[in-house]
This record gives structure tokens, sequence and C-alpha cells, in this order.
């Protein structure tokens, strides 16, 4: 059912045919950015919570959507530019094995699992981006190298960078862990269930 994927880069020009779903969220997130910057908000963490940050109290008052806006938000330059490379580098071969629809409500639920672990965290501080999303596209990638789907030195890459990644982004560390389970569990279980409807055809 599932042939070993090949990883490359694709020129933008037909990156944004072929990808649709990654394509809308970079665009997304760099209105978004390019908004904060040209408004003079990037260093203005009210209006970061005007625009649905994450921030523990309003989460536990029943403000839920900012675990959904929060990952199109990013308030500083280093930020942006690292979710969105990371968006560029891993998304598109996910959104090509899953189809667009899968690929986007995973890309939703691990990063809304994320951010509910850094709730959970009981973190008082402003939480902003997608980081949460990119980790869970990262568990999903550990899902299917170890199913042998996608080649085992891009698994074997994915393995370490999750390992350094998650020691530089310990005070999150919780979150970042959540986020990549969620991935690991939901690819898990939407190939199970493909793999049980070819089986019935």
């Amino acid at each position: 059912m599932y042939q070993r994927q090949k990883h490359r880069l694709i020129p933008f020009g037909p990156f944004m045919h072929m990808f649709p779903v990654v394509t809308g969220i970079l665009l997304l997130q760099t209105a978004v950015f390019l908004f904060f910057l040209f408004t003079g908000n990037t260093d203005n963490p009210e209006a970061w919570v005007n625009f649905g940050a994450v921030i523990y109290w309003r989460i536990a008052e029943g403000e839920f959507w900012r675990l959904l806006f929060s990952l199109f938000l990013h308030v500083n330059f280093f930020q942006f530019i690292m979710v969105a490379f990371s968006v560029y580098l891993l998304s598109p071969q996910l959104e090509r094995l899953f189809g667009k629809s899968i690929f986007l409500f995973i890309f939703l639920v691990t990063g809304i699992a994320g951010n509910w672990g850094v709730y959970l965290m009981d973190f008082q501080g402003v939480y902003t981006g997608a980081a949460e999303a990119v980790y869970g596209n990262m568990g999903v990638y550990l899902y299917l190298y170890l199913r042998g789907i996608v080649h085992p030195l891009l698994g074997k890459s994915i393995w370490a960078f999750v390992i350094i990644t998650l020691l530089l982004g310990y005070p999150f560390l919780f979150a970042h862990i959540v986020a990549v389970i969620t991935g690991f569990v939901l690819a898990m279980v939407i190939i199970q269930i493909r793999q049980m409807m070819i089986r019935r055809r």
C-alpha cells in the first residue's frame, strides 16, 4: 500500500500546486508574522494574547480556540524562520502520502495536542507558534520509519533531530513529547485503518 518515499526539496512554483495545504499554512503564518512586524507588535505580549496566543488563565476560563489559533502566530523572526523552514522541509511528503485532508487533520491535531501540553505544564507566560505541529510531524515520521515507509537514512535523521531538539527545547519538553506521541499514534491509527479497508475490498 505504502511504498518507500524519497524526500526532496521542490522549487516554490510547482511546490504551491503540488502541496496546497502546506502552501496555505506557510502563507497564513507569513501573513500573520508580517502583520505583527509592520504594526510594531512583535514585542507586545498583549497583542499576542489578543490574537490567540496560548496563555494559561485564558484557556482555564474556556478559551480553547487559542490552542488552534496560536499555531499560526509567530512573533519574532527566528521563531518564524525556524518553524516555516521545518514545515517546508517536513510537511510536503506527509501531504503527498496521506492526502490533503488527512495531512491537515494531523497537522492541526498534533499542534493542538502539543499546545494542550503547554497548558498542562501550568506555563504562566505567553506561548505562540506551530512548533508543536512540527514535533507532531516528527512523530509521524518516526512511525513511518519503523514501518519502513520512509528511507532509513531519513528516519534515522528524524530520530536524531527529535532527540536533539527535545533536549534543546527542555523548558517545553513535556509539550513536545505530547506532540510527538500524538503524531506517532495518529499515523499508526490512520495507516492501520487504511490497510483494513483495503483488505475488506
